[in-house]
């Protein structure tokens, strides 16, 4: 099933790579990679030589592949469309197949499945592309070099409009480039654009995984992004790209542990942003704390009012099968409380991108609107 190149496009090509007989590094092998039978059912097809023992994880089910001809393995994969991570065992070796798309996930490279048919947003359609840029720079708060990757829209370069932004993190384990590669935001935008769906902005993303300046045993630390963000990266977005300042012009979202810093951020700094995205999110933060962090929102426990009058959105989202939902539920219970005014969103769908996905679709065209959202 090759109807659309998103179920093709990786980090490290665009178009399906040719066969590696083609170099005169590799003997020839045949095609490998995803496949789909006549009614729609996709099997992986993969040439091992001399394995004995071949086996894919998705998630936490174990594939069991069956060597079909000699060095030639495949095993039916009874997948949703969707995207999956993978990890790809030989002899109970684990490694990462040249034929599988990669990326980053549990903080190293690996690979994934895309399975069609394609999310309908996420499609790569034939309308105007914007860009995707990769910087770098010094952080005062790391004591290093970081690099984000920036979001910019159809003639960003050539309009030369002043826009809002929206500053996008990842989850645990991730980095900058999952929201391209794994949330697909770039194409997703490029379709809303063209529809009229959203308005107009660029989408920062940077890396979260981030621990304090020389600790040996590099502890995350998910409240340091609330450091780094106010005082490198915002600094350095706003001197570098056109962009409307002030808080009105200003969101910040992430999913998983980027939530846990997107609502740090934001409760921490409400004069700084007035959109707020929590994707399988939480208000609090859960990681690198023996007790459950939520000094943040005391300004806004405080006073309430203030917070739902100066908050243009507060976007909580989750998947009903997600291993959190149970604390998402004690954090209904927490703004009902305390009465802080809310969109609210359940999906159907675990802890995984497919509903990150989904909650991108739906946040994205409510931001930077003049309308109430509802």
């Amino acid at each position: 099933m090759t109807e659309n190149l998103f179920l093709q496009d990786q980090a490290v090509s665009f178009h399906r790579p040719y066969p590696a007989s083609l170099t005169a590094l590799h003997e020839k092998q045949p095609e490998q990679g995803i496949f789909y039978r006549q009614d729609g059912t996709p099997f992986l097809k993969l040439w091992m030589k001399n394995a004995c023992d071949v086996k894919i994880v998705i998630g936490q089910d174990t594939y069991i592949l069956l060597e079909v001809e000699r060095n030639l393995w495949e095993v039916t994969l009874p997948l949703e469309p969707g995207f999956y991570y993978a990890a790809l065992y030989v002899d109970s070796v684990e490694i990462a197949s040249p034929y599988l798309p990669i990326g980053y996930g549990h903080s190293r490279p690996c690979n994934y499945l895309e399975i069609g048919p394609v999310m309908e947003a996420c499609r790569l359609k034939d309308v105007l592309h914007g860009s995707i840029r990769h910087e770098y720079f010094y952080s005062e708060v790391t004591g290093q070099t970081e690099s984000c990757l920036v979001y910019a829209p159809p003639g960003y370069d050539r309009d030369q409009l002043r826009l809002p932004v929206l500053y996008l993190q990842h989850g645990f384990g991730e980095n900058e480039g999952s929201w391209v590669w794994q949330g697909r935001i770039g194409w997703m935008m490029d379709n809303f654009l063209s529809e009229k769906k959203v308005m107009p902005m660029l989408i920062v993303m940077a890396d979260g995984m981030m621990s304090e300046d020389g600790d040996p045993e590099k502890k995350i630390n998910p409240s340091l992004f609330t450091k780094f963000l106010t005082q490198d990266l915002m600094p350095y977005v706003e001197a570098r790209y056109r962009v409307l300042t002030g808080r009105e012009n200003c969101a910040v979202a992430g999913l998983s542990m980027g939530s846990m810093q997107a609502a740090m951020a934001a409760f921490s700094y409400p004069e700084k942003f007035a959109w707020i995205g929590l994707f399988s999110g939480f208000l609090r933060n859960y990681i690198g704390v023996e007790e459950i962090a939520d000094s943040h929102l005391m300004q806004a426990f405080a006073d309430v009012e203030a917070f739902n009058q100066n908050t243009r959105l507060l976007f909580r989202a989750m998947g009903r099968e997600d291993s959190f939902f149970s604390w998402f539920m004690q954090e209904d219970q927490l703004c009902e409380d305390y009465g802080f005014k809310q969109v609210r969103r359940v999906y159907e769908g675990g802890h995984d991108w497919n509903v990150w996905r989904k909650c991108a679709a739906e946040f994205l065209p409510m931001l930077f609107r003049t309308q109430e959202i509802r």
